[in-house]
């Protein structure tokens, strides 16, 4: 008995020792009804790449397509590819100002607007230079830029007419480009038959009598060329050939010499010409206004004269009337009107020698001769 005694107290106890080691989870506490688990701190879900990355089942991957840079340096959105729609976790919608197309929404940049280059509030340039300049540089200028011209000296006479005016001589500059002409008053140009002629120079001051603007403006007309040279715009040109250029109402206050730059080289005009040079301006020289731009072709502008009286700064024009043409020039076709030695020249162009507003000049007179002689008609004929 005893040993039987002895093992049931042995195992009483092993029991009461594991039952103790099992309640110990429970609190023994008459406040305490059930047994919670301890709360779980909630955890934020992972965003769309690491879900996808973290996923189970496997996904298209997701094709991104790198931005674009827009036309202004700023970085544009990614275009979607629409295959991959289906697998992409959908956006925020969108509001209805934006344009969706096919549920993408598309994005268009819209093109800069053009910058106009801010004009220059001062120009400088160097000073001219005055040169002499002798007869052969005009004559080997012409000969090269006009080789037909050579040898047609008697010719010529009839065909350039030269109406002298009070401060210009464009006899002077025709002698040294080696061309003929006739000289005729201003007080007799009325009554001059123009039948034979091309070409006429009215030299400033361009005092034309009224009478003579008629024959004049059919001589142009008919096919025959007008030159003329800075007052002859106001006191002639703008009164007998109205609506097309005239005096824009400024003066240059003093003789000067001012930088000009070849504004259309498409016409033969400024043939064998430079790019810039400079330009000679009488006292009072009459600034040149274009009346109707669409049929008037500028041919040599100033950018210092643009910056000081707000105009085109234009400094040579032509436009055709009739079968004929016109060219106007601010300033003077001769060397130096001011100085008593007349070779002496105070705007010498750049490689060409002569003067620039000279070099159009004689082209415009070159173009002239080179039109067809007028028909001659029989006595007592009727032209056709």
């Amino acid at each position: 008995m005893y040993l039987k005694d002895k093992l049931a107290l042995t195992l009483l106890i092993a029991a009461t020792v594991c039952s103790g080691a099992l309640a110990s989870d429970w609190v023994d506490d008459e406040r305490v009804q059930e047994f919670h688990q301890p709360k779980k701190h909630k955890v934020a879900p992972p965003d769309n790449e690491e879900s996808e990355q973290m996923s189970t089942v496997p996904r298209k991957p997701q094709q991104r397509r790198p931005a674009f840079v827009d036309d202004e340096g700023g970085m544009a959105p990614s275009v979607v590819d629409e295959s991959d729609a289906g697998d992409l976790i959908p956006g925020p919608k969108k509001s209805k100002s934006n344009r969706l197309e096919g549920n993408v929404s598309s994005f268009t940049a819209a093109p800069p607007a053009p910058v106009a280059p801010p004009m220059p509030t001062t120009f400088h340039m160097k000073a001219a230079q005055e040169q002499i300049v002798e007869p052969i540089v005009f004559r080997n200028w012409i000969e090269k830029s006009h080789p037909e011209l050579k040898g047609g000296l008697v010719k010529q006479r009839d065909q350039v007419i030269e109406v002298k005016g009070r401060w210009d001589d464009s006899g002077h500059a025709l002698r040294s480009f080696g061309l003929g002409y006739t000289k005729v008053p201003v007080n007799r140009i009325a009554a001059y038959d123009l039948s034979k002629a091309k070409i006429l120079i009215v030299d400033c001051a361009g005092e034309v009598p009224a009478e003579a603007h008629e024959p004049i403006r059919n001589f142009v007309s008919n096919g025959g060329f007008l030159l003329t040279t800075d007052w002859a715009l106001d006191n002639f040109l703008q009164k007998a050939i109205p609506g097309f250029l005239d005096w824009g109402g400024d003066d240059n206050p003093d003789s000067r010499v001012v930088d000009s730059f070849i504004s259309d080289t498409t016409t033969p005009f400024t043939k064998d010409t430079v790019p810039r040079a400079y330009w000679k301006l009488d006292k009072k020289s009459k600034n040149m206004r274009i009346v109707n731009p669409r049929k008037v072709k500028v041919l040599a502008r100033s950018r210092l004269m643009m910056n000081e009286n707000g105009t085109g700064g234009d400094l040579a024009a032509t436009f055709r009337y009739g079968k004929g043409r016109v060219l106007h020039m601010v300033g003077h076709f001769d060397n130096n009107s001011d100085r008593a030695f007349n070779n002496m020249l105070p705007d010498p162009a750049p490689t060409i020698g002569i003067s620039l507003r000279q070099a159009i000049a004689a082209n415009f007179v070159a173009e002239a001769l080179a039109q067809p002689d007028a028909e001659p008609t029989a006595a007592g004929a009727t032209p056709a």
